[in-house]
């Protein structure tokens, strides 16, 4: 079957795993397990195609020469939010979100990218970030500079979503980094990370962005990077040595995992919410499937006194996407907003009053998905809650 490949096709190099596939649909239900449907895309496209099964059979079926690659095949592999669901409970492990890269960059080799996406990006590369803002006004939310372009072991990764469209929660990192005691430095040429890059197909610019960074960085003399962003930070974990083929010259982590550091050594405690308030939290899909951090920000929300943490059916590695992830709402709106619908009125079911997670894009979502429902739920980022009421010592 081999002698039939396209040796143009990039998706020869994950051609292993396309064909491990057990096409045991674990992927997209799991209904009979309890949590019910994981795949959003499947949920909303309704055809077998718009899931991993499907993708897998339709990269099978470009291996061998029996399908060609069209706008139809484009719209079924773009339509995806990256959530991780389906290699999350793969019986086989595969990591479908890597073949789904590999279509992706032979998809847009043959001109075929929805167009909202590819008028995104060019942006991107002209403007280093996604919202096609001045660069010059990336810091724009940071009054004090005595930290940017400081030597230092420890750098906050700010991120496009915060540096531009949540500068609050820029902010309230920021803030709870300084009062933490961390001595940090901020980038004062930072660029995007370079995951809208990848997940346009576009793998040469993306390494031009991610080499900038790095070198940034390095030349600062960071030994560690600290994400609000679990986009930024997976990209840069995962995909930077990937693309670069070298390892990171420094360590990475998540502001969660260095807040609930100082919690459990007995640094910060925090004031009361409002006694008996409920929240329920929603695991980022990047930050729990595509990093592994479940822990660190329910410790946070437990040492909270007054505040009682009711979990939503689908949680942890069986957590539901908000619907924000991989660009879709270029080109897919649909796909977004009614996967972030049934994920507040989940969220609502548990009869919280606050919704917490801790994503700028989660966040955006949510509070966008509950002005369109009139939703009384309150939307909060995690960090910021921590800025509110922590107190260190």
């Amino acid at each position: 079957m081999t002698e039939r490949y396209d040796h143009d096709l990039t998706l020869r190099a994950v051609a292993q795993p396309i064909y491990e596939c057990l096409r045991c649909a674990f992927c997209f239900d799991l209904s009979w397990l309890g949590p019910a449907n994981l795949c959003p895309a499947y949920a909303w496209g309704a055809f077998e195609s718009y899931g991993a099964r499907g993708r897998i059979a339709l990269a099978r079926a470009l291996l061998e020469g029996e399908l060609e690659y069209d706008a139809t095949v484009a719209e079924r592999v773009f339509a995806c939010t990256e959530c991780r669901a389906c290699s999350e409970h793969c019986f086989k492990y595969i990591d479908t979100v890597a073949v789904f890269a590999r279509l992706r960059e032979d998809l847009v080799a043959r001109g075929l990218i929805p167009p909202g996406l590819a008028a995104a990006t060019d942006d991107l590369a002209e403007t280093h970030n996604l919202y096609g803002e001045p660069h010059e006004r990336r810091l724009a939310w940071l009054k004090d500079r005595s930290r940017v372009d400081r030597a230092a072991s420890v750098a906050f990764f700010v991120g496009c979503t915060p540096a531009y469209v949540r500068r609050s929660l820029a902010h309230d990192t920021y803030a709870v980094l300084e009062a933490s005691g961390l001595d940090f430095t901020v980038l004062g040429d930072e660029w995007c990370c370079g995951h809208p890059f990848l997940a346009a197909g576009q793998r040469e610019r993306a390494a031009e962005v991610m080499r900038h960074n790095v070198e940034g960085l390095r030349a600062l003399g960071v030994e560690r990077v600290i994400f609000g962003c679990p986009g930024c930070m997976r990209t840069f974990r995962e995909d930077v040595p990937a693309v670069l083929g070298e390892p990171l010259p420094f360590e990475v982590a998540h502001v969660t995992e260095e807040i609930a550091r100082q919690v459990e050594a007995g640094r910060l405690r925090f004031d009361v919410y409002r006694s008996g308030t409920v929240v329920t939290y929603h695991d980022p899909c990047t930050l729990g499937r595509g990093l592994g951090v479940y822990d660190a920000p329910r410790a946070i929300i437990e040492a909270m006194p007054g505040m009682r943490l009711q979990e939503m059916p689908r949680h942890g590695r069986d957590s539901y996407c908000c619907g924000a992830g991989s660009f879709v709402r270029y080109d897919f709106s649909g796909l977004t907003d009614r996967t972030g619908d049934e994920r507040l009125r989940e969220a609502e079911a548990t009869g919280a009053q606050v919704l917490l997670t801790a994503c700028p894009a989660c966040v955006t979502q949510f509070q966008q998905v509950r002005g369109r429902l009139g939703a009384s739920l309150q939307v909060m980022d995690l960090v910021s809650l921590v800025r509110r009421l922590g107190r260190w010592r």
